[in-house]
Order: structure tokens, then sequence, then C-alpha cells
């Protein structure tokens, strides 16, 4: 095998690891060619950006922070939207503007002052207002780092942040002990909020939770930029909900804790928000709610490694998205990084929803162990309930040791459409339950386990599922014992040490002794009129080919074929090509599609570098 040489060593070392897990113990003869097989086609190919490209970018998924903001049109709300009062212009009237101009070590206040009630904490940047009155809007500008803005309203008010820099060495930089706040981020401007590794002893007569607190809700509203650094505990917090919409641009940081906390959801439904915590155990976004994403990009990256929780008699990891409640994506990008031990990408006690949208989740930690019992595994995405897809594109990947699997439910796995692409050290993609795959397309590669691995029944009635897995016993496609893998409609491909008898469909086929190298493809073909070509993302050596495609005719004889990359061209989905096009080829062998395993097929298919996978 040879690596092209800008790749560092690290890079190829890593590689070598995810090529060798595929194999099987047996003799390997991948540089040999093809037993019967002779070069057919054309002398010179074409390369097609399209071949492989899903493949590819799983294998090299990273994900980073990115502070670009989005072009974004807002839609108007209308009266019959759930989050319809926390828009300021449907539910807010500013009959009051009170302004807060930091300097230094003082604050002045002005405006409309018979509305609201000053005062001072410890020095005159410490300004603390009373309200009991409706429809003040409030505006913060200027720059102290000794100061701090707390409220206490009885009404909801508006808070603009029109170019503002506090930083609170004891506390939170703005405290709303009040009602529901209207965050607006002033177009254009700059705004930066942090506090202190430590908490004043006030913190402890009422909450002080981070260094944007809020007893109310937040909705964050406007074209403005915010930065948020904590040190001493989180970052925002509130303990209602929290909304996002469209336009705002917001960076959190966090040494000390979690980034964003509410307790009764997060919902964001546009804009640009920044994520990024290094404590133990702690989340970029955390709610004891709901989380839904339906628009902007959202990118959370922790790299705490877990530890016990003495409260909960259990282990913590980190997560880049935590929710008590249900998780969905409708729309937008959510993208999360976890590196620490233990540390997962997307985790919820409930379900995990896809309608649209694109979900990236890379972990790199290994597990995290307290003791024999008590341990927390690397995952992807893991719901404790059942995993939903209806559309978008997910795309995973967790390369940590045992246990770290891509994505995992505790439930049921339910595909309805999009497309979903995992790789993991441990099963690609893991159901407790019945794993149904109804539309859209399925892609698992276990690096040392199985690629798609259901742990109850496996039942294909339509799209597309291709499992790749490691040497036996591992599978490419495994449903649990004495339970059913069931073809009746759709495609499917699996390739492993180990091949799952496939029950329902006559339009199939079982292959035995099945060798080829990594990055090559293998195609099916009636004579040489090209079905599918499905790219191998690492070699195999005696290993089975499971293929059921709605083309194929029972009793019928095909021919299957190998080539690589650069004479292929088609549009990829994960490795897999529909109708390919290709203009180089080495005929294989043959097989005949039955109810039953057909006869083994002896030989290697050699040539071709593997995509890195790392």
């Amino acid at each position: 095998m040879k690596f092209t040489s800008f790749l560092p060593f690290l890079i190829a070392t890593i590689f070598l690891f995810a090529f060798n897990s595929c194999k099987d113990d047996s003799d390997e003869k991948t540089n040999e060619q093809s037993s019967g097989g002779s070069e057919q086609g054309g002398t010179s190919g074409t390369t097609s950006s399209e071949v492989a490209g899903m493949l590819r970018q799983l294998a090299y998924l990273d994900v980073a922070i990115n502070t670009e903001s989005l072009s974004e049109t807002e839609v108007e709300v209308t009266s019959d939207d759930e989050y319809y009062e926390n828009y300021l212009e449907t539910d807010f009237t500013e009959e009051y503007v009170v302004n807060v101009a930091y300097d230094g070590t003082n604050a002045t206040v002005s405006g409309d002052l018979d509305a609201v009630e000053v005062n001072y904490g410890e020095n005159q940047s410490d300004v603390i207002i009373t309200s009991q009155v409706k429809g003040v809007h409030y505006v913060l500008s200027g720059a102290t780092d000794d100061g701090s803005f707390k409220i206490y309203s009885q009404k909801k008010f508006e808070l603009e942040l029109n170019g503002v820099n506090i930083t609170n060495p004891t506390g939170a930089a703005i405290n709303n002990q009040g009602k529901r706040a209207f965050v607006l981020l002033a177009d254009g401007t700059d705004n930066y909020l942090a506090d202190g590794t430590t908490y004043s002893d006030a913190s402890e007569d009422e909450d002080m939770k981070g260094t944007f607190f809020s007893e109310g809700k937040l909705a964050f509203a406007g074209k403005g930029n915010l930065t948020v650094s904590s040190k001493g505990k989180h970052g925002i917090v509130s303990d209602d909900y929290i909304l996002f919409r469209p336009g705002v641009n917001i960076s959190v940081s966090s040494t000390s804790g979690h980034c964003i906390k509410s307790n009764d959801g997060i919902i964001v439904r546009g804009g640009v928000i920044n994520c990024q915590t290094s404590a133990t155990a702690a989340k970029a976004f955390t709610t004891d709610g709901l989380f839904r994403l339906q628009g902007g990009r959202v990118t959370a990256i922790t790299s705490g490694n877990a530890q016990y929780d003495s409260d909960e008699q259990d282990v913590s990891g980190a997560a880049g998205v935590k929710a008590d409640s249900i998780i969905v994506i409708d729309a937008g990008e959510l993208l999360c990084k976890s590196t620490g031990r233990g540390g997962k990408g997307i985790s919820t006690d409930k379900t995990f929803t896809v309608n649209g949208g694109t979900v990236k989740v890379l972990t790199t930690g290994t597990a995290y162990a307290y003791s024999s019992k008590l341990d927390s595994k690397a995952k992807g995405i893991k719901a404790d309930e059942d995993i939903l897809i209806e559309g978008g594109l997910v795309m995973v990947k967790t390369i940590g040791d045992s246990g770290s699997e891509g994505i995992e439910t505790k439930g049921y796995y339910i595909q309805n459409g999009g497309q979903v692409g995992a790789m993991a050290y441990d099963d690609g993609v893991n159901s407790k339950y019945d794993m149904t795959i109804n539309d859209g397309s399925l892609f698992g590669y276990g690096l040392k386990a199985d690629g798609v691995d259901a742990n109850g029944n496996l039942i294909v009635n339509g799209g597309t599922l291709v499992g790749c897995g490691a040497s036996a016993p591992e599978e490419g496609i495994d449903a649990a014992e004495n339970h059913n893998f069931t073809i009746n409609g759709g495609m499917v491909i699996g390739i492993g040490g180990g091949g799952e008898a496939m029950n329902g469909s006559q339009q199939k086929a079982s292959i035995s002794g099945v060798s080829v190298s990594g990055g090559n493809y293998m195609l099916v073909g009636e004579g040489t009129e090209w079905i599918v070509a499905c790219q191998m993302p690492c070699s195999y050596s005696n290993a089975t080919l499971q293929v059921s495609i709605p083309a194929f005719v029972s009793s019928k004889t095909y021919t299957l074929y190998t080539s690589t990359p650069e004479y292929l061209s088609g549009t990829d989905v994960f490795g897999l090509i529909t109708s390919p096009n290709v203009s180089n080829y080495k005929k294989y062998g043959t097989f005949t599609t039955s109810s039953s395993t057909t006869g083994g097929m002896s030989g290697n298919i050699g040539g071709g570098n593997p995509p890195h996978f790392h």
C-alpha cells in the first residue's frame, strides 16, 4: 500500500489500522489478478469528482469552529406559530428607553429613569435595575473589566447589546432575575461578556449560574455578534428556555462548565452558534427539555473527559448536544465533535429525529471506566429511545476503541428517507430492537464489528442499505439470533467475515470467498450492462458478499467485476453508485440469484489504493 507524500505519518498509521481491521486472517493475494478475469474496456479512464465523494467525506470528516455569518431570510411569524410570543415584534411594545453606558469603573444610566429604579453594587460599574412596568427597552454599550448588569423586572423587556464589553471577575456579566428577555444584538456590533474564575458570596443568595444568566426565557435576535467566555460556571443559561433567531452570530467558550444550558428547551431557528468547552463532562448544549434545530449552523465541540457523578451515582460524559427530552433536526446544520474519553456527539434520553438539514458528528475519544460496572463509551449519536430518519443528511465517524459506535439507539431504528452514513470502531449503526428501512439510504462501516447491527429483526422494504463489517464472526449486515433479516424491496449490499441469511425477497444472492482490495469497486452487471458499483472501504479476504437488487431476476446468472475509482463515474452515495459508467474493469466471476446461498467464488481482486480512513 502506498500513501501520498503529503499525508503525515500519524494519519498513515491510523489509516493502516483501519485498513487492516477489515481483513480476514486467511492468506491474502490482493495484488494478484482475479482468477479467470481479464482486463477489458478502454485503456484510459475518466476521473469524476462525484466518484467516492461521499465515502471520502466520511473518511476525512472533521468539525471546526466557523464564525462566518449566513445569508438568511427570516419568514414572518404568524399567530399560530408555537413560539409566536417570543418574537419581539409580535409581543412587545416599546414605551421606555433606558441607556447604560460603561466606561471603565463607571456606568452612566440615562433615558426614561422614571420607569426604573437604579442602584449600584460594589462599584459604579455594577448596575442594578428594578422595574415594575412593561415596555422597557434597555441599551447596553461601552466597556468595563470590573462591572455587571443585573435586572429585576416584573414584566418582559428588551435588552439591546449595542457594542458592549462587560467582564465581571466575581460573577455573571448579565444577570436577569426577572421575566422574559428579548435580547437584540444590534446590527453590525461586536459584544463581549465574560465572568471570572470565582463567584462572590452573593451568588449563594440567588441563582447566578453563568456569564449570561436568566431566570426567564431568552430570545436572541438581531444581526450582531456576541462572544461569551466562561471561566467560573456556564456560558449562557436560562431557567426557562432559549430561542435563537436567524441573523445572530454567537460564540460561547467555557473552561468551567456547559456553554449553553436551559431547563425547558433550546430552539434554534437560525443564525450561527459556535460552542466550545474543555470542562470535564461538560456539554456544549444541554437542556432538561427538547433541542430543536430549524435553521442556521450550530457547531458544538467538547474535549473534556467523562467523570463519576456522585449525586447520580453514575458516569457522565461530555456531549456536543445533550437533551433529556427529544432532539429534532428539521433544517440547518448541526456539527458536533468530541475528543475526550467517553464523550458523545449527540445524546438524548428520548427520541432522535431528522426531518431535514445536515448532521455531522465526529468522536475520537476512547472509553472512560470508573469501575468494572460504571463507564462511558464514546458514541456518535446515542438515543435512549427510537431514532427516526425522515430526510436530510447524517454523517458520523467514531474512531475511539471498543464500544465506540457510530449511531446507537436503545429502541427502534426507522428510516423513511434521507442519507445516513456511519463509520465506527465498533458497530457503524446499532439498534436494540427492530431496524426498518423503508426509503432513503443507510451506510454502516464497522472497523472491528458489524457494519449494520439490529439486535432484533432487520427489515428492508425499500431504499438502500449497505453494510461493511470486519472479519468473521463480524458481518456487513446482521440481525439478532433467532430474528429475521427480511428483504421486501430496495437494494441491499453487505460484506464482512460472516453473512446473515436473507429472508423474503427471492431476488438475492450470498457469495462466499470474496477477496477485494480496499478502495476498489465491486460491480454487478448483466453482461456489461452495469447495475451497481460499491466501493470497498478496506480490504477483504474470503469474505461473504450479500446482494439483493430490485433489478435481479430469480435464478438468473449475473457477473461480478472490479474496477478502480479513476475508471468510474456516476452519482455516489457513501461509495454506492447505481447505473455507473465504467471504462475499464476486470471480470471476477459469476453468481446466480436464489432463495438460498449460492456457491462460493474464489479469487482476489487487486489494485487501487483505498480512501484514507482515519
